[in-house]
């Protein structure tokens, strides 16, 4: 098999401007850049300069993938419909108008200001980090000046004439993808109501309370990434301390709608030198995102002066969201933190355009933007900000009448912090410990890091600007706060010294898979949903193969990359047939049409492979589990509620091999696997000889989606 080590005869050598004094130097001053491409078509950028490096990186992006650079940084500055026109988004016969539409993003794009934010930030950049990325800039634009199909091909058809790229076209870029992996903090007015109204109760706990942890939906403490002993009583004591100082107490409420399927993103596992047969940490980071055309992430390996990194990001960005240097390697998956919140505003008709705040009526910032839309006519709206955010009632959900809410939110609240600082910190160190240091940097998007050195250290570190709610606030996140009194702002950014980390844990791997960060000794909320009660099933499945061994070779690691057992999928079918053989339950006949049919699934060793027969019904088994299961209410609902359940039954049955399911737990593997078969049966015709082969059939013929964005 080839390998990515080889290039292949290009080799573009390229002028470079620097920039130095705030004035050009000559053509060539700044030393070499040399743009190489491998076998596979990934660019490798080598330059005497940091700011040379980073003009032959946005050179490459230019060249690979300019229309895409260019309609995603129209889609955050909320001008996709000039492009395109008011088209519909996920038409379907149940929603004929579609669940979004290139207008209606425009609309929320610009009421947000995503982009005017970008601007703002880009203005207050360190000199190094401007000068960087106005270097990357210039490669774009140095680019696309003697680009031929800039007029032609896409660009023509849509009639997209490319503006210079610009530092804040950089950093607005990376928020596009950001928004891929955070909430947009708009849905929290029902909750407030709720709390209100007195349909949810809320409890609240001292941080230092013991039942806080127990309170609320059940889950499991010992399947969190960082347990007690990993973390010094020292760093506990500190982190008890913050939350002390800022009055922050455990709010503990079951949601109304708990269980709702939530996103499954990434997986990421490092194994540390003391297990691995090279002394080295050995790390492996699977980002699972949609397969689009292009590729929503772009590969790249760039070397300047102070850095050799190579990874992944996107286009129209230098940032790396998954990366290496000869020092450290990182991963990353998405965390899902509550970066935003809505504000409900006091204001009155006889005060427009204003909002009152500790008995003062206060202006609002008002502009207004016209949206030009290709094929119809343009729509002008009305912007309006507040001292906590834009105002964005239109766009907010439970809005009662006359209600008028302003969203706070990272990173637009932030513009004196960019992620990129951080990035450059992290390619520029030189283990794990100045890496660990550089990540307390990050703002945007929130997520789990796992990471590594070439001396076999490990660590683990939720990175993100997690906002500090007031004391007063009736729940940690999710639920709206009252505006009109600024003892209910945010009371800042968590320090990153007080976030969740670890180095080299005792048990020498770390797993990281959108499961439970931290166990319950910790008191700051993150407002987490997927996972925060335990494992999610990439979870459970990579730390069973991980404690398989008590040593690893690099390829042992990287099997583990291949792996295709579902443990979900696997338990739910192995506890149905001791439904059956063992406990004689009575089950549903077209679940007993299933377990017939899987004989031959269980025997292959429960794989989620198409090549096996079986593979296609099991895909198609739900995994919902939301209250409307018996099940759920006692394990919590949800991706980690289910594993909760499954991992239950699991101990029980080891525990005392006579052991039975409870009516609730034998209730839903039956519907669940009954669904299975009737999935198959409505999907693949009613003989079963040929589902597999029609499966497969189904598989091959599905369609990637082009410039799938919104």
């Amino acid at each position: 098999m080839k390998t990515r080590r080889v290039f292949c005869l290009l080799c573009l050598s390229l002028p470079f401007f620097v920039i130095g004094c705030g004035s050009p130097a000559k053509r060539g001053s700044g030393g070499g850049v040399e743009l190489l491409r491998d076998s596979w078509g990934v660019p490798h950028v080598f330059a005497d300069s940091d700011a040379g490096a980073m003009y032959g990186l946005g050179y490459a992006a230019a060249q690979d993938r300019p229309f895409q650079m260019y309609y995603n940084l129209r889609i955050i500055q909320g001008r996709l419909a000039e492009l395109v026109g008011d088209v519909k988004v996920g038409v379907t016969r149940q929603q004929p108008q579609g669940r979004t539409s290139a207008l209606r993003s425009d609309v929320e794009m610009r009421t947000i200001g995503y982009w005017r934010a970008a601007q703002e930030t880009a203005e207050r950049l360190d000199p190094e980090a401007r000068e960087l990325l106005e270097a990357y800039s210039r490669g774009v634009n140095d680019r696309l000046a003697n680009d031929p199909n800039v007029r032609s091909g896409l660009f023509q058809k849509y009639g997209l004439q490319p503006e210079p790229w610009t530092p804040a076209a950089c950093i607005a870029s990376w928020w596009r993808l950001s928004l891929f992996f955070s909430g947009d903090g708009l849905r929290e007015l029902a909750p407030y109501y709720e709390i209100k109204d007195g349909a949810r109760m809320v409890r609240r706990y001292a941080a230092t309370d013991s039942a806080g942890a127990t309170e609320g939906p059940r889950f499991r403490d010992d399947a969190s990434v960082i347990q007690r002993d990993d973390v010094s009583d020292e760093w506990v004591n500190k982190v008890l301390a913050y939350a002390a100082e800022h009055e922050l107490t455990k709010k503990i409420s079951v949601p109304i709608d708990e269980g709702r399927p939530g996103p499954r993103f990434s997986h990421a596992w490092v194994v540390g030198g003391a297990k691995t047969t090279t002394g080295s940490a050995v790390l492996i980071s699977d980002p699972q995102t949609p397969v689009r055309n292009p590729s929503l992430f772009w590969e790249f390996h760039v070397r300047g002066k102070t850095f050799n990194a190579r990874g992944i990001g996107v286009a129209g960005s230098p940032n790396l969201l998954i990366g290496f240097t000869p020092n450290v390697a990182w991963g990353l998956t998405a965390l899902g933190a509550d970066q935003a919140d809505l504000f409900l505003l006091k204001t009155d008709p006889s005060h427009p355009n204003q909002y009152q705040l500790d008995g003062t009526w206060r202006d609002m910032e008002v502009r207004e933007e016209t949206i030009l839309v290709k094929g119809g006519a343009p729509k002008t709206i009305t912007c309006r900000r507040t001292s906590f955010g834009p105002v964005v009632t239109s766009l907010a959900t439970g809005v009662r009448r006359g209600d008028e809410v302003a969203l706070k939110r990272i990173p637009i609240c932030e513009p004196d912090r960019d992620t990129f600082a951080a990035i450059l910190n992290m390619v520029r160190s030189k283990d794990v410990h100045e890496f660990q240091r550089a990540l307390g940097g990050w703002t945007f998007p929130s997520a789990n890091c796992v990471f590594g050195d070439r001396a076999g250290n490990i660590g683990y570190k939720t990175i993100l600007s997690l906002p500090i709610r007031s004391a007063r606030s009736l729940l940690d996140e999710n639920a709206a706060h009252e505006g009109w009194d600024s003892a209910n702002d945010w009371q800042g950014i968590a320090p990153h010294e007080v976030l969740p980390q670890v180095i080299n844990p005792k048990q020498g791997w770390l797993v990281s898979a959108n499961h439970r960060p931290i166990a319950s000794f910790y008191p700051l909320s993150m407002g987490i949903s997927t996972g925060s009660l335990g494992d999610t099933d990439r979870s459970w499945r990579l730390k069973e193969r991980v404690r398989e061994k008590d040593r690893f070779t690099p390829q042992d690691v990287l099997d583990i990359h291949y792996d295709t057992v579902a443990p979900i999928k696997r338990d739910l079918v192995k506890l149905c047939y001791r439904l059956r053989d063992v406990q004689k339950y009575p089950l549903d006949e077209d679940t007993l049409l299933a377990l017939d049919y899987l004989e031959g699934w269980r025997a292959a060793g429960c794989k989620s492979d198409m090549s096996i027969p079986g593979t296609e019904i099991v895909n198609l088994m739900p995994m919902a589990f939301r209250q409307n299961f018996a099940a759920a209410v006692t394990y919590g609902g949800g991706l980690s509620g289910l594993c909760n359940m499954l991992q239950t039954i699991d101990a029980r049955i080891a525990a005392d091999p006579s052991a039975s399911l409870t009516d609730e737990e034998a209730d839903y593997v039956n519907i669940i696997v009954r669904a299975g078969w009737r999935y198959g049966k409505a999907r693949f015709g009613d003989d079963s000889t040929r589902w597999h082969e029609r499966g497969k059939q189904a598989l091959l013929e599905t369609k990637l989606p082009y410039m799938s964005t919104l």
